[in-house]
């Protein structure tokens, strides 16, 4: 029997070495074949690429989280150890970011050769080395979002892990919202095949910050990190959910946690960096694991 085919797609921006590690140490199960791509958007060996880090490095103090971001930044990687480490890395048109990463990679490569595709950005911590094995076998936690009528509340439900899910994502956005994250993707063949078409227009409309060709980091002012920097992008999940729902996916777009920034095998970085959202971080962190004696 022919292996299922999964294509893993980083956007290339912040470069951490051991994030790649991570991603390249994620076990497979026997059913499934893997193909790793970078979309990239900055050459990962210009030196602000490292140097940028570096005060907030030195100046965010101590914890868990700051671990964390001092092992993901103790060397950036290169491009010549990406391509040995079997990524196809690929530099596109860095104008806008995000879910326009997915999107270049789709019209590069994708001719609905791969069953599914996941999309994640590269300032994620990874927990566990898990998370592939669970979500493709449908063993992991998994929950529906869905917005109340009349103006109610949001409803987050767990669903079982069997679940047929066309749109994955990692966690829950902030506040009272049905919209998801874009900085982790992950997509059934059948809602790419629909979608991609109209990625232009998700990923353009109501788009005004365009950075072509600029490799700055916009969200670092001097040891601090800022959201507003990229905050016009957020445009681009809005418009992302409007389609899933537009078009009748919405019981079909899934989570796999109920928590903000957090599941049981990542964390989604804050621009770059684990400790900016700290308590509530860590507090979600601790839904999944015993970190009493490390805070």
């Amino acid at each position: 029997m022919s292996k299922k085919r999964l294509a893993l797609v980083v956007g290339g921006w912040h470069y951490p070495h051991e994030f790649y590690r991570q991603i390249k140490a994620q076990k497979i199960p026997a059913s499934w074949k893997v193909d790793y791509f970078v979309v990239s958007h900055r050459n990962p060996d210009l030196p602000n690429v490292f140097d940028e880090k570096q005060s907030i490095l030195k100046d965010m103090g101590e914890g868990l989280l700051q671990k964390f971001d001092k092992t993901l930044y103790e060397r950036i990687i290169t491009k010549q150890e990406l391509i040995d480490m079997e990524f196809t890395y690929d530099e596109e048109d860095n104008s806008i970011g995000d879910l326009n990463q997915l999107a270049q990679w789709t019209e590069r490569y994708y001719k609905g050769q791969y069953d599914k595709v996941l999309f994640i950005h590269d300032d994620t911590y990874m927990l566990s080395d898990e998370m592939l094995v669970d979500i493709l076998e449908q063993k992991a936690q998994l929950f529906l979002t869905t917005k109340g009528q009349n103006g109610e509340a949001v409803t987050i439900k767990e669903v079982p892990p069997t679940s047929d899910w066309l749109h994955l994502g990692a966690s829950q956005h902030y506040g009272n919202t049905i919209v998801p994250r874009m900085s982790y993707v992950f997509v059934d063949s059948k809602l790419l095949d629909e979608i991609k078409s109209h990625f232009t227009e998700i990923i353009t409309k109501n788009i005004t910050l365009l950075r072509k060709g600029k490799t700055d980091n916009v969200s670092i002012v001097g040891s601090q990190l800022t959201k507003l920097g990229t905050a016009d992008w957020n445009h681009m999940p809005r418009n992302f959910i409007n389609w899933i729902l537009d078009n009748g996916y919405g019981e079909k777009s899934l989570k796999l946690s109920d928590v903000y920034r957090v599941n049981k095998y990542l964390i989604e970085g804050e621009r770059g960096m684990m400790h900016p959202e700290g308590h509530m971080v860590l507090n979600n962190i601790s839904k999944y694991y015993d970190i009493s004696e490390e805070v």
